[in-house]
């Protein structure tokens, strides 16, 4: 039954127009765009779900540390809208609606922009992805979700209990968490594929009559899939590592040089599964091509055995008058004789030969 195409938006929508054009490339929803706010310091915390995105405006004027959740960014207006309270420029605007854009990380005046690609495997053991775009200040953190539903829980449940360090450092503190929670993400993915790799090899070995070219094609384009969108992010971690902007203490590059390590050990195991279903495609390839040697062995016996007996009814087929055999009282018997022993001589041949 074939499945019903989603609305999606390409990249042609945004054909002839200019820079900055808020335009939404990715799945267009129904439902409302929803804003939640964390607000917390190391004495308090607040939560808020925002109505009117105006209210977001009074967040910028306290002390505390503002986490900005808006999940789903098909309402371009409500986009622009943040944008115009928080001061980002209509260019990075436009990367958050680029749901197909690569992970990156740009330093502006006032803010730092980051996004990247949230990955997981859903009911159906299929490989879903998501675009997160963070644009951090001073006092806030604004988090673009494609829709409702994320891994940040156990941050958000640290602030409430105000566990480890999360309400006693700022902003850049909560993007390392938020980075850190999907790169650990990446290690349950990686851990699922070395599963299915391992069952692969098992099948294929054990069981070399079936063919698995296709699972092995599956688990391939997965792990093309992870390496997209993980050596950019690679890229982008190592700018925040390095301190790209002021807006990073440099007492916290620790923890995004920790998280760039994490990153570089995935690349590693996702290039070491990609080396083993190459040799698994060799060992398919190979178990192919000895299903075929053993079929065409089995028909080259066949017909071996056929040629001589085809020869001598051949012989005795021509029905010339001068073939004294034709007269002979035994001789269809005869003939019949002296085939089957050939028959059973070349079978017995064969065997000791170890061809079949």
């Amino acid at each position: 039954m074939a499945k019903k195409k989603a609305n999606v938006r390409k990249h042609s929508a945004k054909a002839g127009l200019p820079p900055g054009a808020l335009v939404l490339v990715g799945n267009h929803r129904d439902e409302r765009v929803t804003i939640e706010l964390i607000d917390y310091s190391e004495d308090k915390i607040d939560e808020t779900e925002v109505i009117d995105v105006e209210f977001l405006e009074e967040s910028l004027r306290t002390a505390t540390v503002s986490w900005v959740n808006i999940n789903g960014i098909h309402n371009t207006d409500a986009i622009a809208a943040i944008g115009k309270v928080y001061g980002i420029h209509n260019l990075v605007l436009e990367d958050i609606l680029n749901t197909d854009h690569r992970p990156k990380v740009e330093p502006y005046e006032d803010y730092v922009f980051f996004t990247m690609k949230m990955m997981w495997y859903n009911e159906e053991d299929e490989l879903e992805r998501e675009q997160i775009s963070i644009v951090f200040g001073k006092p806030y953190v604004l988090c673009f979700q494609e829709r409702k539903g994320d891994i940040f829980d156990p941050i958000r449940e640290r602030i409430r209990e105000d566990s480890g360090l999360v309400r006693k450092k700022g902003t850049d503190y909560l993007v390392y968490r938020l980075i850190d929670s999907v790169v650990d993400n990446y290690f349950i993915i990686i851990e699922r594929i070395e599963e299915k790799v391992e069952d692969l090899e098992t099948a294929i070995t054990t069981d070399s009559d079936d063919d698995f070219t296709r699972d092995i094609q599956y688990l391939k384009r997965e792990i093309i899939s992870l390496k997209r969108a993980l050596l950019p992010l690679r890229e982008a971690v190592s700018g925040l590592e390095k301190g790209v902007s002021e807006l990073i203490d440099p007492e916290n590059e620790k923890y995004f040089r920790d998280v760039y390590d994490h990153l570089i050990q995935i690349a590693d195991n996702l290039e070491n599964n990609r080396e083993v279903l190459v040799g698994l495609m060799d060992m398919q390839m190979a178990n192919m091509s000895n299903r075929m040697n053993q079929v065409m062995k089995v028909l080259t016996v066949i017909a071996t055995i056929f040629i001589p007996l085809t020869f001598i009814a051949g012989i005795y087929g021509m029905n010339f008058d001068n073939m004294p055999e034709l007269h002979f009282k035994y001789g269809y018997f005869v003939v019949w004789a002296v085939m089957l022993a050939v028959f059973v001589a070349m079978l017995f041949f064969f065997r000791r030969k170890k061809w079949f």
